[in-house]
């Protein structure tokens, strides 16, 4: 599975359905940013909303702690423990993407509600900073995640799974603990 130049190869059926994913991905939280939540909800649906952002915010951080904890089990060369926790993290990250886009299609943002310095070189910033990353992070989950679960454990080494999962893991857990400076900055801090 190596390359004329001695690295491993990309997996062909991967790349294809990493596109695919992706772009599910991005044209589903496109749609729910660019739909106008209705004007009017029952207090109900307004009650879960008020909820939503905590939840999400424990959702993100069960999927940090897996994801560190899948880390840590590759380190260890534990790989059957570093699958678990990986899925468990995509599984987290999936349901993550479901709140969020429920949130934001029923109108559950909010404005920052602190001063305006704190907003413009503390909040935006960090916000910025996950958004980038959180798309920039979204084919390399996929890809890695996808190959990982195709290729037997054992073989998973020889492909590219090791190299992009170094940039997935480091990209996408600073999105994370980002994501949760920002719950804590519009819902706790502020």
């Amino acid at each position: 599975m190596l390359d004329e130049m001695g690295m491993p190869r990309w997996d062909p059926a991967s790349l294809r359905w990493t596109l695919v994913l992706t772009v599910a991905v991005y044209a589903a939280l496109g749609v729910a940013l660019a739909m106008r939540p209705p004007a009017v909800l029952p207090p109900a649906v307004i009650a879960a909303l008020a909820a939503l952002p905590t939840l999400i915010a424990i959702v993100n951080t069960l999927a940090l702690a897996c994801l560190i904890a899948g880390w840590r089990a590759v380190l260890a060369r534990r790989i059957h423990r570093h699958r678990r926790f990986m899925i468990a993290s995509a599984a987290l990250i999936s349901l993550f993407l479901v709140l969020y886009v429920t949130r934001v299609a029923l109108g559950g943002t909010k404005a920052f509600p602190g001063p305006t310095a704190v907003r413009a070189f503390v909040y935006l910033p960090i916000l910025a900073v996950h958004i980038v990353l959180s798309i920039v992070s979204v084919p390399l989950v996929v890809y890695n995640l996808l190959t990982g679960l195709k290729h037997p454990a054992g073989a998973v080494a020889a492909t590219r799974h090791p190299s992009v999962g170094r940039y997935a893991v480091a990209l996408w857990s600073t999105s994370l603990v980002l994501g949760v400076m920002v719950y804590l900055l519009l819902n706790v801090l502020y």
